[in-house]
């Protein structure tokens, strides 16, 4: 099994600039993926109303009266918490061998723990409105997506970037 070993900020790429650069992929992943196909083409849900949905975090029901202006800004949040969490990530590759060692496991429980923390932590102390009760299916490709983008690919990037030993 590949480990990947630790890196220092000064010998590779900075954990900001690492962050950065990780979280647009995903977040751009996710947001081709999961925002535009799976909600937009198959569910039918307008990107704007998506985006809207996502500034209505720190705007509340207001955000849905901005048009295109609060869409972008939820964008714009959509991309800063992927930063967020691939940074976090990141971090914590950085400073926990067991992680180091068992990266794509680990990056696995990781995007399960974003979909927790962002549907039981984030989302209900913020200004969103309710959303109705998610179906079984709807549930299971939510989980997926951040099990998969927010957990899986962050941990390819991540071992592409730091040092492999085989």
């Amino acid at each position: 099994m590949a480990t990947v070993t630790s890196t220092s900020p000064t010998t590779h790429n900075s954990l900001l600039r690492s962050s950065v650069i990780t979280g647009l992929i995903i977040g751009f992943v996710d947001a081709i993926v999961y925002h535009w196909f799976v909600q937009h083409v198959l569910a039918g849900v307008p990107l704007i109303s998506l985006y809207q949905y996502i500034a209505s975090g720190a705007l509340g029901e207001s955000a849905f009266a901005g048009s295109i202006a609060t869409a972008v800004l939820g964008a714009l949040f959509h991309f800063i918490f992927s930063i967020l969490i691939a940074g976090i990530f990141i971090l914590c590759v950085d400073r926990i061998p067991l992680l180091r060692r068992y990266l794509i496991p680990g990056a696995l429980l990781y995007g399960f723990g974003v979909f927790i923390v962002m549907n039981m932590i984030v989302t209900p102390l913020s200004a969103t409105p309710p959303l109705p009760t998610p179906t079984m299916t709807e549930l299971i490709v939510v989980v997926t997506d951040h099990i998969l983008i927010f957990g899986l690919l962050l941990g390819i990037l991540v071992r592409r970037n730091f040092n492999t030993g085989s």
